[in-house]
């Protein structure tokens, strides 16, 4: 018994003096992380479509001087309505242009934007680019709220926000905090509440505030780092893996391999209390009951990301015009899975226009 006390012992000094290198240890220099041959020799055999032939990328510049990218497709005089792409956590534009082609094709006028930090928007840190940063996290509803202003609109068509994840979050604040702004809200596997894995919410919250207290808000909380593969197979993929198609679960990956300017690594302590606050605000009593307009949420039968329980509640009980869409067989990269799912997704957008525009007649 004594020698097994003295092993627990020995391991909580390991355990603590690990903690305290994490926060006492001086920052990294950056350095991107270089794939292998045989890694890039997948990369580059793989089909990852072009943008269509009439996308234009453009620059939007929020308030505070950020310079965003954005792109839309050429259609807008005779689309039907207006999307508004806000792409997940780390995510980039680059990576769907297979769905502005599909959506197009559908009559709609497809808009993309990559939020602050990502994609090819500006980086906060120069010297330390995929690391992102808000003092505040409502920047982000406050810049999509700003970009969506600029949208010319004569003809009064909808505009309808498609929110993937952290985008999707992004999107419910921004309709919450600027009201009257959209007409509908497509919401893909929402980041209203994240899964903290073996940890509560509330006991990661805390270490997120112990590490800003100690002035370690840049740092990459423990586990996390700059980006490298999610795997070193393309061909392999499953709803476990967030998407069950091969031939889209890699977008993301393949994308920052060929262009390393797009690339963002995990979660610092500064952005991660962030979006904890948010998730928390948006979360608080009466919040979401006055998002009044037509929202559908999509849901995946398996998401490690966020929790679908809460999202699911959330639609059925506390915002006041939502449907529900559950996908089974299909993990939280809902853009990335199959034909099958997409179409599935798209038709029920399809069906939110139609009471958008029953609600505004």
């Amino acid at each position: 018994m004594k020698s097994i006390n003295l092993v627990l012992k020995g391991f909580g000094v390991f355990i603590l003096l690990g903690v305290l290198a994490f926060f006492l240890w001086p920052e990294k220099k950056y350095k991107p992380y270089q794939v292998s041959a045989e890694y890039q020799a997948q990369v580059d055999a793989f089909y990852l479509p072009n943008m269509p032939p009439d996308w234009q990328w453009k620059n939007f510049q929020a308030a505070d001087g950020t310079n965003l990218r954005w792109g839309e497709t050429g259609n807008a005089t005779a689309a039907k309505a207006t999307l508004v792409l806000v792409p997940g956590y780390t995510a980039t534009m680059s990576m769907y242009a297979e769905h502005v082609d599909m959506l197009a094709r559908r009559g709609y006028h497809v808009v993309g934007i990559d939020m602050r930090g990502q994609g090819g928007s500006e980086r906060y840190r120069k010297h330390q680019p995929e690391k992102l940063w808000v003092d505040d996290f409502k920047v982000y509803s406050d810049d999509l709220a700003a970009f969506i202003n600029t949208l010319p609109n004569s003809d009064e068509k909808p505009i309808i926000p498609v929110g993937m994840s952290f985008g999707g979050h992004v999107s419910l604040r921004m309709a919450g905090d600027h009201p009257g702004l959209v007409d509908g809200i497509f919401l893909l596997a929402p980041a209203i509440k994240p899964n903290t894995g073996d940890m509560t919410f509330e006991q990661a919250a805390k270490l997120m505030g112990w590490a800003r207290r100690l002035g370690k808000s840049k740092r990459y909380l423990q586990g996390n780092e700059n980006w490298k593969p999610f795997r070193e197979d393309l061909s392999v993929a499953n709803i476990d893996l967030c998407a069950s198609n091969p031939k889209r679960l890699p977008n993301r990956d393949v994308v920052f391999t060929r262009n390393p300017a797009e690339r963002v690594g995990g979660v610092t302590a500064q952005w991660g209390a962030e979006f904890f606050e948010s998730s928390e605000y948006i979360r608080a009593e009466g919040y979401l009951e006055k998002v009044t307009l037509p929202v559908v949420m999509v849901s995946a039968e398996v998401d490690h990301f966020v929790i679908t329980d809460v999202n699911q509640a959330a639609c059925d009980s506390r915002l006041p015009n939502c449907e529900r869409l559950d996908l089974r067989d299909a993990g939280h990269c809902l853009m990335q899975e199959s034909d099958k799912h997409l179409n599935e997704m798209f038709d029920s957008l399809d069906a939110l226009l139609k009471r958008v525009i029953s609600t505004s007649n």
